[in-house]
């Protein structure tokens, strides 16, 4: 007798329903910082209670898309090979995998510097950090990467540009195909000495 036993259709939907709540809440942020639970249910297609059921408030919705963002931030890093190649190609493909993904939460990005301390933030952003740490400690040692400037100084130049292109494409200022070259040719720039190329 197999031990396989199908998900229970409840969990299934209660599964759908919150990732169209967070798939929701995500695209609204975008455009309107200040969007409420209410604007979300409307805009998933799911009742004001069904949102409350999942979500005890406001903050609890956030701190869940920020988690989502967060699992997806670190597997784009992952995937961009950070521990291979010269470490200038490594950081330009890190960049513009987490970028990408960014891109998505760009909303989230502006939003939650106004409610959490940026010591928590980095602190939830660690698993997404770590990589991109030893990045830099490897350019630093390989002469890629200014070795005056601090690891934890870089790390902080490095979130402040994704979140100034992340800004200037909600303010319509940019495109994301701009800021993302921008970003792109900023942070190699600041950690490099040098300009990218392009």
């Amino acid at each position: 007798m197999s031990s396989f036993a199908p998900a229970e259709p409840g969990r299934a939907d209660a599964r759908r329903n919150a990732a169209r709540i967070l798939d929701a809440t995500a695209e609204l942020l975008a455009t309107d910082p200040a969007v409420s639970l209410e604007d979300v249910a409307a805009h998933a297609g799911v009742s004001r209670a069904t949102v409350y059921h999942r979500f005890s408030g406001r903050d609890a919705l956030l701190d869940a898309l920020t988690e989502r963002s967060i699992a997806e931030v670190t597997a784009a890093v992952r995937s961009a090979r950070p521990a291979e190649g010269p470490a200038e190609e490594a950081m330009e493909r890190v960049l513009r995998a987490a970028w990408q993904v960014v891109g998505r939460y760009r909303g989230l990005v502006l939003v939650n510097p106004r409610r959490l301390p940026r010591s928590e933030l980095r602190r939830r952003l660690g698993p997404a950090l770590a990589p991109i740490r030893s990045l830099i400690r490897r350019g630093r040692r390989s002469g890629e990467f200014d070795p005056e400037l601090p690891i934890e100084w870089t790390i902080g130049v490095i979130t402040d540009l994704i979140h100034t292109a992340s800004a200037q494409v909600s303010a319509g200022a940019m495109r994301p195909r701009e800021a993302e070259r921008v970003l792109v040719r900023t942070a190699t720039a600041a950690i490099t000495g040098h300009r990218a190329p392009g």
